[in-house]
Formats: C-alpha cells, structure tokens, sequence
C-alpha cells in the first residue's frame, strides 16, 4: 500500500507510538507495520476471537475496553485479563503463530488496530521488509520477556491471587475434585516431577444412569458428591483426585507403584459397594457398584496421555466384563 494513500496512517503512526514494543522502531518501520494494519470496529458483546482459532494477529485498543477469558471443563468462564485504551494483546500467540488458548470480547464498543491486517500474514511482512524484520522481532521478544518478569513478579506477590484462579480453571464446582482442565493441561507437565513410577485408576459407576433416571438429576449430583467424599476421604497427602468427566473419576498417585495403587483401587470399589444412598432414594435400597481401570508411567505408558488413555480403556474392559470390578494392564 502506498503511504499517501492511506488516509488512517497518521492515525495508525499517533497509536503505535504509544505502544511499546513499536515505539523502538525507526519512523521508516512504523510506517511498514502502520501500513499493514487495519482498523476493525467491534460492537459490545462481540467476539474478537474465541478459543481453539489461530493467534496470528497483534491488537492495539484506540477506544474501548477487551476482556480475555478461558473457558473451563464444566462450561463455566473464568475471566483472566482486561485491556484498556492504548494497550496491547497477542503478541505471544503472533510470534508463535500458535491455537488460541482464550477468547476476547469486546467489554464496551471498540476499535482495535489489528497488526497485521486481514488477509496479511505476518511472515509474509517479515519477508518483504528484511530490513526491519529483525528489529520487529527483537523489540516483540524484549516486551514479552519483560511481561514474563513481571508475571513471576506477579506471581510471587500476588499468591493467593494465583491460587484462586488456578482453582476457578481447575477445580470442579460440584464436587470440589481437580476437573479434566487439570488432567489435560497440568497433569502433563508435573508427571515427571512425581517421581521415577506413577499410577492411575480410573472409576466409573456402573448403574449411576438408574439413579438419574429413577430420581432426577438433583439427586444424581448428590450421588456423585458422595462418590467423590469417599475417594477423597481415602486418599493420602500426595494423592491427586479428579472429576474427570459426568460420572468418571481419577486418582492419580505421585511416586506409587502399580501394586499399591490396585490396593486402594479395590478398597475404593468395596467402598462405593457399600455406600447408602438412602438420604437420595428416600430409603429404598440401592446398591452402585463401579468398574475401575489402572496402569502406572512409565511401565505401561510412554506419557501423562497414554497414561490417562491405557487407564480409560482398562475401565471400559472392566465395565464389559460385567463391572464390579478392577482391571490393569497386567491381568
């Protein structure tokens, strides 16, 4: 695009002045990033991107307020972060060029300059104009480390800040276990860390669908809090307890051999055997039995997903061979 025709551009140049990571760049390299961006409008309410598309753009408020959120396992949205007039968003996702880990919405109406513009992708602005692309990307990464120093900063200030979130994201409203958010995204990167075996198991009712059919929804919940109280009520320190997904259950445990966790697994299938569910059925008798799966990393799995993944399987095997009972990978 021809600077002179571009009739936003001193707009554009006023704008990214004001923005860090831009304000380094030479006039010659502002007028490049100015001419391949673009004003978008959003109305309030709209989604500016959601969760799962590809971040390969940078936003730059002029007027408005964005607010960035992450929805977790049981649909609930957390909000994580809020954006003003004359601040930057997705940078970090622009230099990976990777899926979109939240979503952001407009809080107010609001126009954003969106770096680079519909229908430019960035590498092809790197390639074009070599001769600011390593600056661009100098000042990009010298912004994002500095935000990095600030988060940990932010971190270590503001722990039970941090604490709350990580239990919004992470925790399940209903039962008060981890949820599949933490199997999924924490779980992978702690494994290592556990020590040199893990287990799993994987639980599952049999016949919980009768209870939800005979007595509704309400007392099917009561049902799973109660489910969830007795695995908890079992569990040592360093065991981990999940919600995993509608009536499946995990326990993950750090530094434990196979053996041990097929102990707690067959004490937790008595267990469940003789819980009362009188106070839900209106004292008629009820008996749940459970079909439970486990396996341990890294002797039968290669990752936190194979673990999770061998651990699911082994409880459908239960489940099919007639439930009511604890199958690993060894028998």
């Amino acid at each position: 695009m021809d600077a002179g025709n571009d009739t936003n551009l001193a707009a554009k140049l006023e704008l990214l002045r004001g923005v860090s990571f831009f304000a380094a760049l030479r006039e010659q390299g502002l007028i490049v990033v100015a001419q391949n961006s673009e004003f978008y409008t959003f109305s309030k309410g709209e989604a500016i991107f959601s969760e799962g598309g590809c971040g390969d753009r940078l936003y730059t408020i002029r007027e408005g307020e964005v607010l960035i959120t992450k929805k977790r396992e049981d649909g609930e949205t957390v909000n994580l972060a809020q954006f003003i007039r004359g601040e930057s968003f997705g940078e970090m996702d622009l230099l990976e060029n990777r899926a979109l880990t939240a979503s952001a919405t407009a809080e107010t109406d609001v126009t954003l300059l969106v770096f680079p513009a519909r229908g430019t992708r960035f590498e092809d602005v790197l390639s074009r104009h070599p001769g600011i692309s390593a600056q661009i990307l100098h000042e990009l990464l010298a912004v994002i480390a500095g935000r990095i120093r600030n988060t940990n900063r932010l971190i270590s200030e503001k722990s039970q800040w941090v604490r709350d979130l990580k239990r919004q994201l992470y925790y399940d409203k209903l039962t008060g276990l981890l949820n599949r958010a933490f199997i999924n995204e924490e779980f992978p990167a702690q494994l290592a860390d556990y020590g040199p075996t893990t287990a799993m198991i994987m639980i599952k009712p049999d016949n919980f669908k009768a209870i939800n059919d005979a007595y509704g929804h309400d007392a099917g919940d009561m049902a799973l809090r109660l489910i969830a109280f007795s695995i908890r009520s079992q569990l040592r320190q360093q065991d981990i307890a999940v919600r995993y997904r509608g009536d499946e259950f995990a326990v993950v445990f750090p530094g434990t051999d196979l053996d041990t966790a097929l102990v707690f697994a067959e004490q937790m299938r008595v267990l469940i055997r003789r819980l009362s569910f009188d106070h839900i059925t209106g004292g008629a008798a009820f008996t749940v039995t459970a079909s439970i799966g486990a396996a341990a990393y890294p002797g039968h799995a290669r990752s936190a997903g194979d673990l999770v993944g061998i651990c699911f399987d082994r409880m459908f095997a239960a489940r099919e061979s007639g439930g009511d009972r604890v199958v690993s990978v060894d028998l």
